[in-house]
């Protein structure tokens, strides 16, 4: 099996958004901690909007200038110690700005898809030369913000002019629709790798593209019940470890306590005590690939516990890989 751990590499998009070094800094540090220990590698897909905010705003305020060498000094450690470090585009940031206190978040453009033709590709050009001007690397790996690629038509152009190959932004039944953002992963295919072409749920053998899904696990109720009182029982182990809020999602939290519904396999919070039974699962249904998501800013002190006897109980009978060892040509 290749085991995949990627992680969201971005701050809180909530009005409370965070800092830099207790969102990003300090949690992926520790996960460069627990892979230099084991000799694994993780894929970060890395928020370049963000970047762009802070290298236009750190000239006039020089409190972002520590953070753009934080996170651009990071970016390029990550990728020097092998980490696999790709494009995650949230084009919010294109109409948000820096008020001299803190960032004002726009989410009214959420999905790539809002914006024209042009400027999907102005952005996905943009985006893309700030990673590899950091890394000196082929940047060939997509994941969506938000999970919000579709409809994937209006994106195909430009991905493929800027040869952006492979995505990981899809999870089996996965839907959500808001007034800001949706998405709806019902027809997918239910592989661990499909090519497609212009339409990311359906399968063409032909297809320019290749989807590399991100796993999925079904949770009752109790589970997120579970959660939230672990966060209020032993906040010191199970609260996130960026000190920001997530961005309201109506309904969302409501959805999660009263029904089951169909989540990615994560190792954000408890999400991770899920682990090992999600790549039981896998391997009984023959699959090949095993896909985690994260985020730095919402892993806790209890999920990198797991994370690290994850890696140590199964690195030796599987394979701890990136999409730039696996995929890139």
């Amino acid at each position: 099996m290749k085991i995949y751990i990627t992680l969201d590499y971005e701050i809180y998009f909530g009005e409370n958004h965070g800092t830099v070094e207790k969102c990003i800094i300090y949690p992926t540090s520790e996960l460069i901690r627990i892979g230099e220990k084991h000799n694994v590698t993780f894929v970060f897909f890395v928020d370049c909007g963000f970047i762009l905010k802070l290298a236009e705003y750190r000239i006039k305020y020089p409190a972002l200038e520590k953070d753009y060498k934080l996170i651009t000094d990071q970016v390029k450690e990550l990728s020097e110690k092998g980490h696999d470090i790709q494009l995650h585009i949230h084009p919010h940031w294109e109409d948000s700005f820096y008020n001299g206190e803190k960032w004002i978040i726009n989410v009214n453009r959420y999905k790539l898809a809002d914006f024209s033709d042009d400027d999907i590709l102005d952005i996905v050009k943009r985006y893309k030369k700030v990673i590899s001007d950091i890394t000196g690397k082929k940047i060939f790996a997509f994941r969506a913000g938000g999970w919000c690629l579709q409809p994937f038509s209006k994106l195909y152009s430009a991905f493929k002019k800027e040869n952006i190959t492979l995505d990981s932004s899809v999870f089996r039944n996965g839907f959500f629709s808001s007034p800001q953002y949706a998405y709806d992963f019902r027809n997918a295919p239910d592989k661990d790798i499909y090519k497609f072409e212009t339409d990311v749920v359906k399968e063409d053998p032909a297809g320019t593209f290749t989807e590399v899904p991100i796993s999925s696990v079904k949770n009752s109720p109790l589970f997120f019940w579970k959660l939230f009182l672990l966060g209020r029982k032993d906040p010191y182990m199970h609260k996130p470890l960026g000190d920001g809020r997530a961005m309201a999602a109506p309904g969302y939290r409501k959805k999660l306590l009263t029904r089951f519904t169909n989540n990615p396999v994560s190792v954000d919070g408890y999400n991770s005590h899920l682990l090992n039974r999600s790549l039981k699962r896998l391997k009984k249904a023959n699959r090949q690939h095993m896909v985690v998501i994260g985020h730095p800013k919402a892993l806790s002190r209890y999920s990198l516990v797991m994370i690290e006897k994850f890696i140590a109980a199964n690195k030796s009978e599987n394979s701890f890989s990136t999409f730039e060892k696996e995929f890139l040509k």
